[in-house]
């Protein structure tokens, strides 16, 4: 039947012991895909970054602020288009729908806000540092394109992987570039 091909083909997702499902931990191949993507993109900065942790004018911190600005707007912005959807705009029974459509909608809506919330501290983890020690010029150019991506998000998400990886990916490879600069320039201080 097409619910036991369907079955099969997930079964690749899982392993079955004694006939149980149990989960597989993605520990290791998070691991991996860390180390790699922290390592090339400290690589690049390797080649991009300069010297040792230093202090900056306060002129070069505008693109930096105004990035952050713009992060706060589309956050709140996110987080309201969320919150007025389900306590504003539509009544419980359309919020609580178990109709397809509007359950793929509401999960956008939610996906979207959390996929934002959840980058959001590892971002600001190290752009704040790298701002304030390392280039807070490119910090602010760096802020401005991770809103970019960040925006996009909600309009990729339905399409799925691969595609919404064109909103995700560079998100990470922001933060691990930033990441390896604070590293690197902080072993030449």
């Amino acid at each position: 039947s097409d619910q036991q091909q369907d079955r099969s083909r997930m079964a690749g997702a899982y392993d079955k012991v004694g006939g149980a499902v149990t989960l597989n931990s993605g520990t290791i191949p998070g691991l991996i895909k860390t180390t790699v993507e922290f390592g090339i993109m400290t690589a690049v900065a390797y080649f991009t970054e300069s010297g040792p942790l230093k202090h900056f004018a306060a002129e070069d911190y505008k693109m930096f602020c105004l990035g952050c600005v713009s992060y706060f707007f589309v956050a709140y912005w996110f987080v309201m288009r969320q919150g007025t959807t389900k306590a504003a705009l539509n009544p419980p029974e359309v919020v609580n729908s178990t109709d397809p459509g509007i359950v793929a909608k509401m999960k956008n809506i939610d996906r979207t806000v959390g996929n934002m919330l959840e980058q959001m501290p590892i971002f600001f983890l190290v752009l704040v540092p790298y701002a304030l020690w390392v280039n807070p010029i490119r910090a602010g150019y760096l802020v401005f394109a991770d809103v970019a991506l960040t925006i996009l998000y909600p309009f990729l998400y339905d399409m799925g992987a691969p595609i919404l990886f064109a909103s995700t990916f560079p998100r990470y490879f922001i933060a691990y570039y930033m990441a390896g600069a604070l590293m690197l320039t902080s072993l030449r201080t």
